[in-house]
């Protein structure tokens, strides 16, 4: 009985400080924009939205994304944060193999925020996950990459993005969104209508 108490008091403290961190990353302007602008923008009926990175402040967004009509897959490498992901759409795996884990030509958006620097710090596995990305996204379709510029290159300058991508011809999200106060970054590209072989 003593073991049970103290797994519940450790599973209590666990979700309490899950919930704390998820407050304060809230309170970030950049994440203001994310959840007041951008989501709600792109979440149209019939779009297919692939979220990168799941943490426990995430765990709304395909609540946020699906309320329109939309659809929400999430991807997260590490199993252990599954919960936060879509309860019925959700892969274990890496971002630089994503071009293997979902269709062809299957996605309207991919939203890839907070992971380049923050796990995904090569420059090489960058590219590998943009030709990936770039795979599994519609022609046309958008691609919104957000990071911060104390932990990361500027992805804009990865060979995959000059290759597959342009900057994005979508109305709202036809350029780069900074922030006075913070280092994030949100960049929005399209991807080109003829790929190259991937």
């Amino acid at each position: 009985m003593s073991l049970r108490l103290g797994l519940d008091v450790t599973e209590s403290l666990r979700v309490l400080r899950e919930l704390r961190e998820g407050w304060y990353v809230l309170q970030f302007p950049d994440r203001a924009v994310l959840i007041g602008q951008i989501l709600p923008a792109l979440s149209k009926p019939g779009t297919t939205i692939l979220w990168v990175g799941c943490q426990a402040y995430t765990r709304r967004y395909s609540v946020i994304i699906e309320r329109q009509g939309a659809e929400c897959w999430t991807l997260e490498i590490d199993p252990a944060e599954r919960r936060w992901g879509h309860p019925k759409r959700h892969t274990v795996g890496d971002l630089r193999n994503v071009g293997a884990l979902y269709p062809p030509d299957y996605f309207h958006v991919a939203l890839v925020n907070g992971v380049f620097g923050w796990g995904l710090d090569t420059l090489h596995g960058q590219n590998e996950a943009i030709e990936g990305l770039a795979r599994i996204l519609k022609p046309d379709g958008m691609l919104m990459l957000g990071w911060n510029t104390d932990r990361s290159s500027d992805p804009t300058k990865l060979p995959a993005i000059e290759q597959f991508f342009v900057p994005s011809r979508q109305p709202r999200f036809d350029r780069r969104i900074t922030f006075p106060t913070v280092t994030h970054v949100y960049d929005f590209f399209s991807r080109k209508t003829a790929l190259e072989q991937i």
